[in-house]
């Protein structure tokens, strides 16, 4: 576990074990997402993902790939379980995407609740979006995101803990979770339909970001977009040999000419 550990801090640029308290943990939330990107490229190769906890720190510390939210998350409750936090995984469905008359959408991501002091907090180093900091869970609960949003933790009647973002005027759901202990063979369900499925969204599109310190950095299919606070700067990916390049350049991700001419977009 220590040699995992080393190298985990390694990747994060760490020198030392951040302290069992909300300080350390928020350090560690906030070390990862800046280190390591979001990178749903293997499901979109038709690749499958694997969650074996070695698979994914041998993939994810590699550095030369990210992982999405069944590897990212994984990762990160493997480091905090080593340092000495209490961690339990929690299935969500994700709504941010969701119009009203749609169906509800199936558990396809995982987050972490971590127990401080008598206390959960949520922590989610997973998610595609920017950076949220660990939030006590509780109604009403609020953090400041990386980019100037605010997000509120309130209780659904229906779906247990939502979470909200809120921004320019605008109050958007992200994902709602309820407090069930998410089992592996549950964990394996969700992470095989949200990877291999025609109707996932990750099979139908290319998505990698990465937290910046205000903002974030994003590939969706054919356009690169940089969010820095209240302003977005997209351009347009024109060819195999500009993506390859670009997801070196800003995201540290290694894709070979064959894997980017299988992503299927040039």
């Amino acid at each position: 576990m220590s040699d995992f550990l080393d190298r985990y801090l390694a990747r994060l640029g760490l020198a030392e074990r951040p302290r069992v308290d909300l300080a350390g943990l928020d350090a560690l939330l906030w070390a990862q997402r800046l280190a390591i990107p979001y990178d749903a490229l293997d499901a979109r190769l038709r690749r499958g993902v694997s969650i074996d906890p070695d698979a994914i720190a041998d993939k994810l510390l590699s550095g030369t790939r990210g992982g999405y939210c069944f590897e990212l998350n994984p990762l990160f409750a493997r480091a905090l379980e080593a340092l000495g936090f209490v961690v339990e995984p929690l299935l969500a469905r994700v709504w941010f995407r969701q119009q009203p008359d749609d169906p509800v959408p199936p558990r396809t991501h995982i987050v972490l609740a971590v127990r401080l002091g008598g206390e959960r907090w949520l922590a989610d180093a997973g998610f595609g979006g920017g950076h949220v900091p660990a939030m006590r869970l509780a109604e009403g609960a609020e953090a400041a995101g990386n980019d100037g949003s605010v997000h509120r933790l309130r209780r659904d009647d229906a779906f247990g803990w939502m979470l909200e973002r809120h921004f320019e005027g605008q109050v958007r759901p992200q994902y709602s979770f309820t407090d069930e202990l998410a089992q592996p063979a549950d964990i394996a369900m969700s992470n095989h339909w949200t990877a291999t499925s025609p109707e996932s969204r990750f099979i139908r599109n290319v998505l990698v970001s990465q937290v910046t310190r205000t903002g974030l950095k994003s590939i969706t299919n054919d356009q690169f977009s940089v969010q820095d606070g209240a302003e977005t700067r997209r351009t347009v990916i024109e060819d195999g040999v500009a993506m390859r390049a670009l997801l070196q350049r800003e995201f540290g991700i290694v894709l070979s000419d064959d894997e980017v001419q299988a992503l299927g977009l040039f």
